[in-house]
């Protein structure tokens, strides 16, 4: 959980998340979908589902005991060299080194790499360098308490902007410092402005029916893996046609959203809900469902269903009647959606197309359709 998360964001999490999982086989035997919804609001969903993964395979493997050696955790699903050098050399002792973003900041620095941190051969760099420390280490002394030593110093002492150089236990030994070069190391490259990024459009179907709505889960591979959302398809006519319903070809909505590596934008179409759904698959969904909206927020949800689901949140469902098809004017069902599966990603959702592309903003914004 604290990967690419703060420690008070993750806390509440924790605690929710022992007392409904206080053991490996207990979320080896959970559904997908109540981890999913457990994990709900911190983001990276692929965590969760490596979690559940992992915990699957220790059950099976390993007899439900967590393996104690670097080598053997790297085969537990969702473990990486990261994870495993922190579990091994903390908790069991192990002299395995340990490279995380912090560690990567202070051994970039004192030894001078000049490679992106993040590059092949910046990365192996820094892990021999890494593992050359821990070999040093006196047979008395921790590997634990090397590695730990190493992350708190990179986030208190060698932080990325300012660093506490005359207060740092190695600043004789820097490299980085003894140059003057704090300010130009470690090497990261420049990350792509929102507006660069590509943009991936989708058509969603808002299919609703007294207390019910139509959600479809994604296949557990690819994008938002394992979550559930409004069916969604490249243009309206393939997820229209997939579903057997009519939709209206004017969107009642919009939703913009900021992904790491490129930028989501649904249009959202309202559709007359058959007596019976279609029996066809829909590519990138293992299952359709109509769902109770009392049973939502049980879901793991993906972060732009909510937003498009809360963007109604003020008005029970039944007391906006929906517009005929055959109407010009658009008017949309309310909702009391899940709040519970917001990413780290900036979302925007509107009632009227985006004009331009939008600037990075750190909250929703939300408007009735007209």
């Amino acid at each position: 959980m604290l990967q690419q998360t703060r420690v008070q964001t993750v806390i509440p999490y924790w605690e929710r998340w022992m007392a409904r999982f206080p053991t490996v086989s207990a979320l080896a035997a959970a559904p997908l979908d109540d981890v999913l919804a457990a994990w709900a609001g911190l983001g990276y969903y692929s965590r969760a589902r490596n979690l559940h993964a992992g915990a699957q395979a220790v059950s099976e493997r390993w007899a439900g005991e967590l393996p104690r050696r670097a080598a053997e955790l790297r085969e537990v699903p969702g473990i990486g060299p990261y994870t495993a050098g922190a579990i091994a050399s903390i908790a069991f002792g192990e002299r395995v080194p340990l490279v995380d973003g912090n560690v990567a900041r202070v051994l970039a620095r004192v030894f001078a790499i000049d490679d992106d941190i993040k590059s092949a051969a910046g990365g192996k760099a820094l892990w021999a360098r890494a593992g050359e420390l821990v070999a040093a280490l006196p047979v008395e002394t921790a590997p634990g308490d090397l590695n730990q030593g190493l992350m708190e110093l990179g986030a208190t002492v060698c932080t990325p902007t300012s660093p506490r150089c005359l207060a740092c236990p190695l600043g004789q030994l820097c490299a980085a410092h003894a140059a003057g070069r704090e300010d130009e190391l470690p090497v990261v490259a420049a990350r792509k402005k929102a507006s660069e990024l590509p943009v991936l459009a989708r058509a969603a179907l808002w299919l609703v029916n007294g207390d019910e709505i139509v959600l479809a889960r994604r296949v557990p591979e690819g994008l938002f893996g394992g979550l559930w959302e409004l069916p969604q398809a490249d243009s309206l006519d393939d997820i229209a046609r997939a579903l057997g319903v009519v939709a209206d070809p004017e969107p009642v909505a919009y939703h913009d959203q900021t992904l790491s590596h490129r930028r989501l934008r649904i249009a959202v179409h309202v559709g007359e809900l058959p007596a019976r759904l279609v029996g066809a698959r829909v590519p990138g969904y293992e299952t359709l469902q109509r769902v109770s909206l009392a049973t939502v927020p049980t879901l793991g949800v993906a972060a732009a269903t909510t937003a498009i689901l809360t963007k109604y949140e003020d008005t029970p469902w039944s007391s906006t009647p929906r517009r005929s098809l055959s109407s010009p004017k658009a008017t949309t069902r309310s909702s009391k959606g899940s709040r519970g599966s917001a990413t780290r990603s900036t979302t925007t959702t509107s009632g009227t197309p985006p004009r331009a592309p939008r600037r990075r903003s750190t909250s929703s914004s939300t408007t009735r359709s007209k």
